[in-house]
C-alpha cells in the first residue's frame, strides 16, 4: 500500500498526465479559436471592434496554453528514475482554469454567430422546391449558402449542441473534483517566498 500511495510522488505520473491535458485542451482551443475566425470572416462581422475583441479573447486562451506547454517542459525536473517530470505549477493551472475558457470560448462562438445558429436549413432543402430561396438567402457576405451552411452547422455542434454541453461537463470533471483540485494546489504552493517579500518590503519601509 506504501508503494501504491507513493508511485505518483516519485514518478511524476499527476505532472505526466496533465501534460497531455494541455496538449488536448491546446488542440480544443486552436479549433475554437479557428472557428471563431471563420465565422467571423465569413459574415464580416469580423469589420466590427467588438467583435474583434471577442476573437482577442480566444487568442489570448491559446497563447496561454501553448506558454503552459513550454513552461513546463523547460521547467521539467529530473525524477528518481532519471526522466524528465513536468513542471507541477502550469499544469495545475491549466487544469483549473480551461473550463472557464472553454465555456466562454462557447459562448464566444454563440454571440457572433447570433441568430445564424439556429435558423440553419436542412441540407435536404437543396434538393427541394425552396432551393433558390435557400441559395438567395442563406449566403453569407463572403460564403455562398452551401458553405455557410456547412459552417455554421459545425458551429453549433462545437458550441450549441447537447454534445457541447456533455464537452463542457466533461472539462469540469474529467481530471476530478475541481474544488479538491484547487483546494490541493493552494496546500501544495511554495507560499513563504511570496509572503517573505511583502513582509522584507514592509520592512524596508521604517
Amino acid at each position: 500500500m506504501e508503494i501504491f500511495n507513493s508511485i505518483y510522488v516519485l514518478t511524476g505520473a499527476g505532472q505526466h498526465m496533465g501534460h497531455q491535458f494541455i496538449i488536448k485542451d491546446l488542440c480544443k482551443m486552436e479549433f475554437m479559436m479557428g472557428l471563431g475566425f471563420a465565422v467571423a470572416g465569413a459574415i464580416k462581422a469580423d469589420a466590427h471592434q467588438h467583435v474583434r475583441v471577442k476573437l482577442a479573447e480566444l487568442i489570448n486562451f491559446t497563447e496561454f496554453l501553448k506558454s503552459s506547454l513550454i513552461t513546463c517542459e523547460t521547467q521539467a525536473t529530473e525524477s528518481g528514475f532519471g526522466t524528465l517530470v513536468p513542471a507541477g505549477g502550469p499544469v495545475m493551472s491549466v487544469r483549473l482554469m480551461f473550463l472557464e475558457h472553454f465555456k466562454r470560448a462557447c459562448e464566444i462562438i454563440q454571440i457572433i454567430s447570433a441568430g445564424g445558429l439556429f435558423m440553419l436549413p436542412s441540407f435536404a432543402e437543396f434538393d427541394g422546391e425552396r432551393r433558390p430561396d435557400v441559395e438567395r438567402f442563406y449566403q453569407a457576405a463572403n460564403l455562398d449558402s452551401r458553405s455557410r451552411i456547412k459552417l455554421f452547422r459545425l458551429a453549433y455542434d462545437a458550441a450549441g449542441s447537447s454534445f457541447s454541453g456533455r464537452q463542457q461537463l466533461y472539462e469540469r470533471f474529467f481530471a476530478a473534483n475541481p474544488v479538491r483540485a484547487a483546494d490541493r494546489l493552494y496546500d501544495q504552493y511554495d507560499k513563504a517566498p511570496h509572503i517573505r517579500r511583502i513582509h522584507d518590503m514592509l520592512s524596508d519601509m521604517e
